[in-house]
């Protein structure tokens, strides 16, 4: 079976969804579901959930997974980049949990409503991040986390992309990536092109116009600044892949983002 690699361009994003089922896909975007009635089944990792009312799963970047409805159901589903929540970022990145289901939790799951009454009255984007980093300090104590060792316990696919989340920030290409996994650089290249439908490039200045939107939001720091800081070596190639990403150039989304405080 393909797996497909879905881009997701906001940095926070949630809606209901009903009936849900939906192939094996992966994301750099971490993803949590929240069952709000009847059963639904999610495949993550290589594990079979069955989730009803009540019941939470947390997906982190990079982990395989699928829905499958086999009865009536509505679920919550929140995405976000990695590095939303700030402090929590670390620990998304280089851990994952044994189990991906967090027990029944009253103070997480009032959480979660409130968080999506917030993003659909469109509130600001710190506030937002507040209530994340409120519900991963809830949830993540009650898993069972494991650092993520990409040369041991990942297959292929996924030790490519967890080493590229550990070093997109840094000069990296598909020379020196086969080199240090020990996968041809030809076949690096295929899985992008045949299982994602994104090139090498594209993916990596993905990861690299995300760090830098996080930067523009949460810093003062200068927009050429960023650029560099953000892995680009170039302001030419920073602008055209943020405008591609986000829709506007960087200098333009600052100016937005702060008139949108400031109200």
């Amino acid at each position: 079976m393909k797996m497909k690699y879905q881009h997701r361009d906001k940095a926070f994003h949630s809606f209901i969804s009903t009936n849900n089922t939906y192939p094996l896909h992966l994301h750099k975007n971490v993803e949590i579901t929240m069952v709000m009635s009847g059963k639904i089944n999610i495949f993550i990792n290589g594990e079979d959930y069955e989730l009803s009312e009540g019941e939470v799963a947390i997906i982190f970047p990079n982990q395989p997974h699928s829905y499958k409805t086999t009865e009536s159901n509505q679920i919550l589903l929140m995405f976000f980049e990695a590095t939303f929540p700030g402090d929590f970022t670390g620990d998304l990145l280089h851990y994952v949990p044994d189990k991906s289901v967090v027990p029944r939790n009253k103070v997480i799951t009032d959480l979660m409503a409130t968080l999506y009454k917030l993003y659909i009255e469109k509130s600001d984007d710190r506030l937002l991040r507040a209530y994340v980093s409120a519900i991963l300090g809830h949830a993540l104590p009650l898993m069972y986390m494991k650092r993520v060792d990409y040369k041991n316990d990942m297959d292929m696919i996924l030790k490519i992309l967890a080493y590229i989340d550990m070093h997109f920030l840094e000069p990296i290409n598909l020379d020196a990536l086969s080199k240090e996994l020990g996968i041809s650089k030809f076949m690096i290249s295929r899985i992008f092109s045949e299982q994602f439908q994104v090139s090498f490039r594209d993916y990596i200045n993905s990861q690299r116009a995300a760090y830098a939107h996080m930067l523009l939001l949460s810093t003062i720091h200068p927009v050429t600044d960023i650029a560099f800081d953000s892995g680009f070596n170039s302001l030419r190639s920073f602008y055209r892949v943020f405008k591609k990403q986000y829709g506007v150039a960087p200098n333009e989304f600052r100016c937005k983002s702060q008139a949108l405080s400031s109200q």
